[in-house]
């Protein structure tokens, strides 16, 4: 019987994606560009973003999940998400080297690869057919991230600051 379930189980795997349940109920809210640090955009923030911290700006786990609204004049076109970033100084002896990916459920937009500490936009293309409909949900997942220590027991990525889904560059 368990040999029977565990093949079962295996059968019915799916690829991995956060939200498979999300229903977005009025998509037309979603915007294609969020800050981070604004409380009006926090429901955009889907997954893997800590509270924020005093200043207002939020530090991320080394998988996160936001969802952008795709704007009629994007929609079925070629774009690109731009994703600003501060990278801390403090912590590159653990983030050197840092590779960000980012997917959405069923295909990966690209992997971008942070130069050094400091601000930083990574930018991914995103094909024509993923524009089509009216959001889209982007999965980042981090190479390397600063680990737990001392009175920190989170594990801590980057710290976004906005995401924006904009037209491809000419």
């Amino acid at each position: 019987m368990a040999a029977a379930l565990l093949l079962l189980a295996a059968g019915c795997r799916q690829p991995r994606h956060p939200h498979p349940e999300l229903i977005v109920e009025e998509p037309s809210r979603l915007k294609p560009t969020i800050d981070v640090a604004a409380p009006a955009d926090a429901e955009q923030l889907l997954e893997g973003f800590y509270e924020p911290d005093p200043g207002g700006w939020r530090w991320a786990a080394p998988e996160f999940t936001v969802s952008l609204g795709v704007p009629d004049e994007l929609r079925g076109k070629e774009a690109r998400i731009e994703a600003d970033l501060w990278i801390p100084e403090s912590g590159w002896t653990h983030l050197s080297g840092l590779t960000i990916a980012a997917r959405t459920a069923d295909r990966e937009l690209g992997r971008w690869r942070a130069p050094g500490p400091g601000a930083r936009t990574a930018v991914f293309a995103v094909p024509a057919a993923l524009t089509r409909e009216e959001a889209i949900l982007v999965d980042f997942v981090l190479d390397r991230f600063i680990p737990p220590g001392g009175e920190e027991t989170r594990k801590l990525g980057v710290v976004p600051l906005k995401f924006r889904l904009a037209a491809s560059a000419p």
